[in-house]
């Protein structure tokens, strides 16, 4: 009975102690053959579920293994945003933060009645101030400028023929030579405004200045232009002669303008029985200028042209020829030839020699400077 016993004990130990054991390898090895979808086993826990347990089993646990590593998939690392993305991502966020950081902060308080008022009368003071020290900068240069201004035009005015005591043209023909070559259009502009003025003294030898300058450069007198057709008025007759020669250079640039004015130059030259003065000098500059405007005006004008060179006095015709003869053209220089031939006879020889020049120069260019 006691060997019985004894035999019992050592078989069922034997069976319990090998037993767990060959479970234990079983389940390890499950383990590592079939791992669950999804989890992320690294190559350490795999080596570990490999080592076999018992000698007996180690080839058949290295084959699971080497299944097991062939089955599982390698993770796949996620995708990082783009810059793009990104910045749209933390626009909002920031725009958030931004609001509420408004939202937290408190408000303003305002300011009081008084010391608004109080500021705003400080800053109605200093503009003042400041308004009130331009002005007076602005007041101490325009007095700058016009003492400038009144010494050009006394510089101008002691350079006439009037001034300096002569009684021909060479000072006045000098001065427009020294304004022509200086290209000094403020000069021009001086001499018009001694015109405007009513200078009976200056005005004469300035409108012969103006219109010298005139005739040698038309661009200087251009920009002065409007200025001396506002003159031209019925009004005005005190100053129309000095007006009208000055304007006579660049008449046929504004004969629109001045065409409604032609009755007036015309009155000018109703008296021929006297030698020809200024005013007629001008009027007969200027209605020869509108005469050369275009072949409309020609047609109206040329005529009565014709008949001045007719009309007036013997030591005129030279004079007169040397403004109708290149205004009249090839259209209209026929019929002026037999009323001068016929008064040929009543020249002298230096007034002949002057007319011949005024008709060759009749044939090759614009009309020439009395």
């Amino acid at each position: 009975m006691a060997l019985t016993r004894t035999l019992t004990a050592t078989k069922t130990k034997t069976k319990t102690a090998t037993k767990p054991a060959k479970k234990a390898v079983t389940l390890r090895d499950k383990k590592a053959v079939t791992p669950a979808k999804g989890d992320k086993i690294g190559a350490t826990k795999i080596a570990r579920a490999a080592r076999p347990l018992h000698s007996e089993t180690a080839g058949k646990t290295a084959a699971r293994v080497e299944v097991a590593l062939r089955s599982v998939k390698a993770p796949v690392a996620p995708k990082r945003p783009s810059a793009a993305k990104t910045a749209r991502i933390e626009k909002p966020a920031r725009a958030d933060k931004a609001a509420a950081r408004a939202a937290d902060k408190p408000a303003r308080a305002e300011k009081p009645v008084r010391a608004r008022r109080a500021t705003a009368m400080v800053a109605s003071e200093i503009a003042e101030a400041m308004l009130g020290e331009l002005g007076v900068a602005g007041e101490d240069s325009a007095l700058e400028r016009q003492a400038a201004r009144s010494q050009r035009e006394r510089d101008l005015l002691a350079r006439l023929a009037i001034s300096v005591g002569r009684t021909d043209e060479m000072p006045n023909l000098e001065l427009a030579a020294d304004i022509v070559f200086a290209d000094d259009a403020d000069a021009v502009s001086v001499l018009i405004a001694v015109i405007e003025r009513h200078d009976d003294v200056h005005a004469p030898d300035a409108a012969r200045v103006v219109a010298e300058v005139g005739t040698r450069a038309p661009e200087l007198l251009l920009g002065h232009a409007e200025r001396l057709i506002e003159m031209i008025d019925a009004t005005r007759r005190e100053m129309l002669q000095f007006t009208m020669l000055a304007l006579s250079p660049v008449a046929s640039k504004h004969a629109e303008a001045l065409w409604p004015s032609r009755d007036l130059f015309w009155h000018a030259l109703a008296d021929l029985t006297q030698p020809a003065e200024l005013a007629q000098a001008g009027a007969v500059r200027l209605l020869a200028a509108l005469c050369a405007a275009g072949p409309d005006y020609a047609r109206t004008l040329a005529g009565g042209l014709v008949d001045l060179l007719g009309k007036c006095m013997p030591r005129d015709v030279a004079f007169f020829a040397e403004s109708v003869l290149p205004a009249l053209g090839a259209a209209h220089s026929h019929r002026a030839k037999p009323v001068l031939d016929r008064r040929l006879k009543e020249l002298t020889p230096a007034e002949v020699a002057r007319l011949r020049r005024a008709q060759r120069a009749a044939q090759l260019g614009p009309p020439l400077a009395a």
